[in-house]
């Protein structure tokens, strides 16, 4: 597995040395206090109420304690995750170590990724096959952590060494072992974007906008209805169009309110009605929609008698 860059390799967070108290005496009496309770107890309480630099400092102070950040991660695999995302980030009082960080988000997982060659026809002239790479999931746990697999494809994807691939297969299997959607939305955001040094596909695009949309993504949804309006990686449907926008505008989702307003105003894929394009219109532009805004404006004889009030939200 490839190693992340800028990190320090195996090696434990660099911390500052602990200091109790400020003098000498209050120390010695605090360590004898420490030094006085069971073991198993005083670890139990560190473990509890530390955060993870504390942790990582008290294990400079005494050799028994030198394993109380691991002892503390295996209590449960939110500890794990916790950790994971404090050494990625470098937050909680540790330093950034993303080597640590992917070994506790490969053990967290709980899946192995392996690559392997698969033959694709190439239609040239001499109609030779070319190598292309695949991966496949292997599920060795009984419970799989989807969200340490998002963060893996997310972490390699950000490398700059190419580990797009690697970054690609870790979300698609957040989303086809874990079901994410956010995996699947953020997938067809990179084939649509051409993002990591990827060439813009806008049918893969299409495909993972799709899969989060069905899923119940609200921003698949929009997106999803947008590519079925203009035809993009599909066959133009203003049907099917309308009926992601209603579903994702029955979720919250501005943008897609005016474009059901939109629709009703222009016939696409149900009767032309001004009224009906209004109170989309009316929805939208309550939280702000300036598109919605104007298109009130231009309708405004229909609309001040559809959408009462409408004339002192307008300013006029």
């Amino acid at each position: 597995m490839t190693n992340a860059n800028n990190c320090n390799e195996n090696k434990a967070p660099s911390v500052k040395p602990l200091y109790f108290l400020a003098d000498n005496k209050n120390k010695e009496s605090t360590t004898g206090l420490l030094s006085s309770l069971p073991a198993e107890l005083l670890a139990i309480s560190l473990v509890d109420y530390a955060d993870w630099g504390e942790l990582a400092r008290l294990a400079c102070v005494k050799k028994s304690w030198s394993n109380l950040m691991k002892e503390a991660a295996a209590t449960t695999g939110s500890s794990e995750w916790s950790l994971a995302q404090a050494l990625m980030e470098g937050t909680n009082g540790l330093q950034v170590n993303h080597t640590l960080s992917l070994q506790l988000l490969h053990k967290l997982s709980g899946v192995v990724i392996q690559r392997s060659k698969k033959n694709v026809n190439v239609e040239e002239e001499d109609n030779e096959n070319e190598e292309e790479d695949a991966f496949t999931y292997k599920i060795i746990t009984d419970n799989p952590f989807t969200p340490a697999m998002k963060k893996l494809g997310e972490c390699y994807l950000q490398q700059s060494n190419s580990n797009t691939e690697e970054g690609l297969a870790w979300l698609k299997a957040a989303y086809e072992l874990g079901n994410d959607l956010e995996a699947a939305y953020e997938l067809g955001s990179i084939y649509e974007g051409g993002k990591y040094n990827l060439a813009p596909d806008i049918y893969k695009a299409t495909e993972w906008y799709k899969k989060a949309a069905i899923g119940g993504h609200i921003n698949g949804m929009a997106e999803y209805a947008l590519c079925c309006e203009l035809g993009c990686g599909c066959d133009p449907n203003d049907e099917e169009a309308l009926e992601w926008y209603m579903k994702a505008a029955q979720k919250g989702h501005v943008t897609a309110k005016f474009s059901v307003g939109e629709a009703f105003e222009e016939a696409r894929g149900v009767p032309q009605s001004d009224s009906e394009a209004c109170l989309w219109y009316y929805k939208a532009a309550m939280e702000g929609d300036d598109g919605s805004i104007a298109a009130l404006r231009r309708l405004h004889d229909i609309a001040r008698i559809v959408v009462p009030g409408v004339t002192n939200m307008l300013g006029e």
